[in-house]
C-alpha cells in the first residue's frame, strides 16, 4: 500500500497473492480481444475507427503533432497522416504552425469536428443502451472501471512505466481529459 492508499501492482515485483493474474486467466483475455475490436468496429460506424480515435485523441489532450497523434495511438505515423488528411478534408480538424518548430503542425479539433465526436458519441451511448438493455448499471460500471483499468495497466508497461497504480487515485479521470468529455457529453 501507498501511503495514499492506493495499491501499486508492479508486473516485475514477485509476489505471493493466489489471486494475482495467472497465464490460463491472461490467455482467456487475449482470446476476447478480437472480438472487443469487431464490437468496436460494429459500434463506431459513421467514421473509421482510426478516424474517430484519431479525432478523439487530439479533442481530448488539445492541440498536438501528427507525430504525438501517432505515439499516443500507437500507429504508425503514415496511418494518422492518411487519417488527419481525411478529417482535415471534412473539416474536422485544423492544423497551424508550430510555435516550437515552424516546419510541424499543430492539429485542433474544429467546432465540425466537435459536433462530429458528439454525433458519434451519442450514437455509440444509443447503440450500447440497446445492445446492454439486459446489463445492469453495476455491471457497466464494472466493466467501464476494469476495462480502464487495463488500459491503464497495459500503457504504463509499455511505455516503461512497469507499475500501474489502483484504486482511488487510478480511476480518477485526469482532469483535463474528464472536462472536454463531459463537453462532448451534450445530450447524450
Amino acid at each position: 500500500m501507498q501511503p495514499s492508499g492506493d495499491m501499486v501492482a508492479c508486473t516485475h515485483q514477485p509476489s505471493s497473492k493466489v489471486d494475482m493474474a495467472t497465464p490460463h486467466a491472461c490467455a482467456a483475455l487475449v482470446d476476447v480481444f478480437p472480438d472487443l475490436l469487431r464490437a468496436r468496429r460494429a459500434l463506431v460506424g459513421a467514421l473509421s475507427t482510426p478516424a474517430v480515435a484519431t479525432l478523439a485523441v487530439v479533442h481530448q489532450r488539445g492541440s498536438m503533432r501528427i507525430s504525438e497523434v501517432a505515439e499516443h495511438l500507437s500507429l504508425d505515423l503514415s496511418t494518422v497522416s492518411r487519417q488527419v488528411a481525411h478529417l482535415r478534408q471534412k473539416g474536422f480538424l485544423d492544423s497551424s504552425p508550430d510555435p516550437d518548430d515552424g516546419r510541424s503542425q499543430r492539429l485542433t479539433v474544429s467546432a465540425e469536428g466537435t459536433g462530429e465526436l458528439r454525433r458519434t458519441r451519442r450514437d455509440l451511448v444509443d447503440k450500447l443502451v440497446e445492445r446492454l438493455s439486459d446489463w445492469p448499471d453495476q455491471e457497466v460500471g464494472d466493466l467501464t472501471r476494469l476495462l480502464d483499468r487495463l488500459a491503464t495497466t497495459a500503457t504504463a508497461t509499455a511505455t516503461g512505466g512497469g507499475c500501474a497504480r489502483t484504486g482511488p487515485a487510478a480511476t480518477s479521470p485526469d482532469t483535463t481529459t474528464h472536462t472536454r468529455e463531459k463537453q462532448l457529453q451534450g445530450n447524450a
